[in-house]
């Protein structure tokens, strides 16, 4: 399937495709892919949430700041996701950064979550779907949506992952980042195995810590060896400052840096979207073979 095509079969699906971004390390670019991804895809007509579930708000603040190249007027967060699971309905929380780019916006109060999680809930099967009957009535408003979990929390990331159809993987160069996705991806087939669950894992998406470094390829190669090549994007995001300055000044678009990260993650989002491609059209098959 061609670009064009696997977007078409994206948009005219039922309920968005999810996708959670995630590693058991922290500092590893989970944040920055998610955004990054997000903000492509709504560029090539895609409509995209993000949902930022990490008490950091990291994700917030950058989509927030792009917000404000976009338009002039300040805008105030009125209600926190923490408060929309306490209200049941998360419905009036999105927020659009853009055309097509919407938020889901964190904040602090968001750490609570585990306290109430196990205060309102009896056993392990409502912890870990919390959240997915509240994402449900927005699976119906979008094409795409993206979630962005925090490293250290696993009531977090096993309720993203039971309603997710696929797990990306961000894979930063160095040893303890490796590990992170070695752990996350037992706790995806856990979880898979206890719930049946049709997630899939998209691909692992390297990003170098130090491209002089040899041991940036080493890296990569043992994760390679580990996953399997063929779960390792062939377009892997190197170092590059701009990267650095989208978190304080939001995402831009004006000049030759910002068009080299945007560039690359053009490439990534091709890469993503060929490799949802290829599970659509197996979908499509297995369909047509009932």
């Amino acid at each position: 399937m061609e670009i064009p095509d696997i977007i078409k079969s994206i948009q005219s699906r039922d309920e968005a495709l999810t996708i959670v971004v995630g590693n058991q390390k922290g500092g590893v670019g989970k944040t920055t892919n998610s955004y990054l991804i997000a903000y492509t895809l709504a560029k090539m007509g895609v409509h995209t949430l993000v949902a930022d579930l990490d008490p950091q708000a990291n994700a917030t603040k950058t989509l927030m700041l792009t917000k404000s190249q976009h338009e002039d007027t300040v805008y105030s967060i009125k209600k926190t996701l923490m408060v929309g699971v306490q209200e049941k309905d998360l419905t009036d929380l999105p927020i659009s950064i853009m055309d097509n780019l919407d938020l889901i916006p964190s904040y602090i109060d968001f750490q609570d979550f585990t306290k109430y999680l196990y205060q309102n809930t009896s056993n392990e099967y409502e912890e870990t779907h919390m959240l997915e009957p509240l994402f449900k009535p927005l699976k119906k408003k979008y094409d795409v949506i993206l979630l962005d979990v925090p490293p250290f929390s696993i009531e977090i990331t096993r309720n993203a992952v039971i309603f997710s159809d696929f797990a990306l993987i961000s894979l930063q160069t160095h040893d303890d980042s490796l590990s992170g996705a070695e752990e996350y991806v037992n706790t995806l087939s856990k979880l898979q195995q206890q719930y049946q669950l049709n997630i899939e894992v998209i691909g692992i998406l390297p990003m170098l810590h130090d491209a002089r470094n040899g041991v940036d390829q080493t890296i990569i190669q043992s994760a390679k060896d580990e996953f399997g090549e063929e779960n390792v994007f062939t377009n892997i995001v190197t170092q590059m400052a701009r990267i650095k300055r989208f978190p304080i000044n939001g995402i831009t678009d004006k000049d030759r840096f910002d068009k080299r990260v945007l560039d690359k993650y053009q490439q990534v989002t091709n890469e993503l979207l060929s490799r949802i491609g290829l599970f659509l059209n197996d979908e499509e098959v297995n369909n047509d073979g009932k």
